[in-house]
């Protein structure tokens, strides 16, 4: 009785090993790429601020565009993550470099008064967020079914 216990939990355990490399290969570097991509928009838009264009759109789009590429298999549950990424990017960025220069606010201040920011600037994260959904749950990476059969005989 006890050896087949003993089988029964090693299979369970066997299974669930099984099941988390899933969970890594699909989710953690699209997620990754996301923030990744979020953090590079950033520092584009603050290249862009330098020189006198304004476009929030781009973090959120970057979080969408490398989450989509790193990622395998196309999944909306990553891709509403994601979006959650883009809003955040889009709006740290909006907060570090763009909120008035007096920084005796804080970030939850900034968050209260959103909403009397210009109708400009709610088009452009919105379509940041969307971007980051609508590209990080698709899966665009080009070597996507290249290394999933294996090695050839």
């Amino acid at each position: 009785m006890q050896a087949g216990r003993s089988a029964l939990v090693s299979c369970q355990t066997l299974g669930a090993i099984e099941a988390m490399p899933k969970i890594f290969t699909t989710f953690v570097p699209g997620l990754l790429g996301a923030g990744l991509g979020g953090y590079l928009g950033s520092l584009v838009v603050y290249w862009l601020r330098q020189q006198n264009f304004y476009a929030m759109v781009i973090p959120g789009a970057c979080s969408g565009l490398l989450c989509g590429f790193l990622s395998i298999d196309p999944s909306r549950i990553r891709g509403l993550l994601c979006g959650c990424i883009a809003l955040a990017s889009c709006l740290l960025t909006e907060w570090t470099y763009f909120w008035p220069p007096l920084k005796t606010e804080g970030f939850l201040d900034f968050l209260a008064h959103f909403h009397q920011q210009p109708p400009l600037t709610l088009i452009m994260i919105s379509l940041g967020t969307f971007f980051g959904f609508w590209w990080g749950r698709e899966a665009t990476n080009p070597w996507r079914g290249r290394f999933a059969a294996g090695p050839s005989a």
